[in-house]
């Protein structure tokens, strides 16, 4: 376990923040730890069950905020058990699995007791882990909170591309190998096992669909989503997303001697039309290959220099650089950049050019013309289509007919400014509060919890 020492007081209030895929939950709940200390008096502490990013170390040792890491691993009975499958693998396997609730509950009792939070702010309150700590400190009276982090499918699109990901089985075959990984322990029987040694969860098939009590989305649009998946007993709260703050304040401030600055500080072309492209992980989702990769990328650069415009790649956090090397090899080279502060990249950018992200609805609050592709059938990608904003493409050839009317055809552009606001009407909370807003829901939650019973 390491911990990074803290300078606050002991004394001091605290809140609980559960870390997942750390360098990029933690750009969601920094702004708000800020906000906590500034204008609250309240300390924070960060717990990891993934290793810690170098950003991640460093954002929070500069604060002197203390962090915590737990292990929480893949399995408990030795390997050797799983594998010979010594008393029948299923059966086994079954085991090991319980065992892991086991541990994981006793992890986040030691946790709780360890910090004892006046609040816990996790990411997904479904994920094994977090599950244990909200349902623990929902019994201490302790208030719990999901913060939506990212723009967010309906679960099944998840499921649909975990499938793909991991060459999971259907639904329907799923629950037949479960009646077979069950045997000969009867699906009824572990159920009622689960539910004898407290393991037993009802969660909808949602991020934010388990047991936490407090709900906190992005618009209107997200909690409409999240009722209709069946998430229900919490208050959803539409309060916006801590870094849509950061783009709000760019936007009001961005003119063209800081997008100047902008490209300077990264190395970009100073001079012409800039089109970023933000890349998704496919290659890590197994959605298509390095071939098809290098050729959507081939194809973009292609249609983005004969519109006289040069194109930069923002890769997704899931990827790998190498897998961009054949960038170097074009004609000419594409600036591959793997970090970046988006709101800045965005905004000094003329066009936007994603397949389906969070970074669309950033470019939308940054006002860019957004053309969105899907050049391989991926379902996802074509997400943003039907809710308007952006010239959405499904060839090169599309592509490249809809570069110019994006650049430079001012009905189009009039007509996709007038989409984008209302997109953000419904998605979003746009107007930089959404910090303050957030803050002030978990101080709210806390002064409540103070008239309330605590359970054993």
């Amino acid at each position: 376990m390491a911990v990074a020492h803290s300078a606050r007081s002991a004394d001091a209030g605290r809140v609980l923040f559960v870390a997942r895929e750390p360098d990029e939950t933690l750009r969601t709940f920094l702004p708000i730890v800020d906000c906590l200390e500034e204008r609250h008096g309240l300390e924070s502490r960060v717990l990891f069950h993934h290793p810690p990013g170098e950003w991640a170390r460093s954002e929070l040792e500069r604060r002197g905020i203390c962090l915590r890491e737990v292990e929480l691993p893949a399995r408990i009975l030795p390997a050797r058990l799983l594998q010979a499958g010594i008393g029948g693998s299923k059966s086994v396997r079954t085991l090991d699995e319980i065992a892991r609730f086991l541990r994981a509950r006793a992890l986040a009792r030691r946790a709780l007791d360890r910090e004892q939070p006046r609040a816990v702010v996790v990411i997904q309150d479904t994920l094994l882990l977090e599950r244990f700590l909200v349902r623990q400190a929902n019994r201490q009276g302790i208030p719990t909170l999901v913060v939506q982090w990212a723009f967010n499918y309906t679960q099944a699109m998840y499921d649909h591309l975990r499938g793909i990901q991991h060459a999971r089985p259907t639904a329907v075959q799923t629950s037949a190998s479960r009646s077979r990984l069950l045997a000969p322990v009867t699906s009824a029987a572990y159920h009622a096992l689960l539910r004898t040694l407290g393991l037993s969860f009802q969660h909808a098939n949602s991020y934010g669909g388990g047991e936490a009590r407090l709900f906190a989305v992005w618009g209107e649009a997200f909690k409409a989503q999240y009722t209709a998946q069946g998430v229900r007993h919490k208050r959803i709260a539409v309060t916006g997303h801590p870094t849509h703050d950061a783009a709000y304040a760019r936007a009001a401030s961005i003119d063209d001697r800081q997008r100047a600055r902008i490209r300077a500080r990264y190395a970009l072309p100073t001079d012409g039309p800039l089109v970023l492209y933000a890349t998704q992980p496919v290659l890590w989702r197994r959605v298509i290959g390095p071939a098809e990769l290098e050729a959507n990328v081939r194809a973009i650069a292609a249609s983005v220099a004969a519109v006289g415009a040069q194109l930069v790649l923002k890769l997704h956090p899931r990827e790998r650089p190498e897998d961009y090397a054949f960038t170097k090899r074009l004609d000419p080279p594409i600036p591959v950049l793997t970090r970046a502060e988006m709101p800045d990249l965005v905004a000094a950018c003329d066009l936007f050019v994603s397949s389906s992200s969070s970074t669309v609805l950033l470019a939308m609050m940054l006002d860019r013309p957004i053309v969105t592709v899907n050049f391989n059938q991926i379902p996802h990608f074509d997400y943003f289509e039907p809710l308007g904003g952006a010239l959405h493409t499904r060839t090169p050839a599309e592509f490249a007919r809809a570069l110019p009317l994006a650049l430079a055809d001012e009905p189009t552009r009039a007509r996709l400014a007038r989409e984008r606001r209302a997109v953000l009407d419904r998605y979003t909370r746009f107007d930089g509060q959404a910090t303050d807003r957030l803050a002030g829901l978990i101080v709210g939650a806390i002064a409540d919890s103070q008239h309330r019973p605590r359970l054993c």
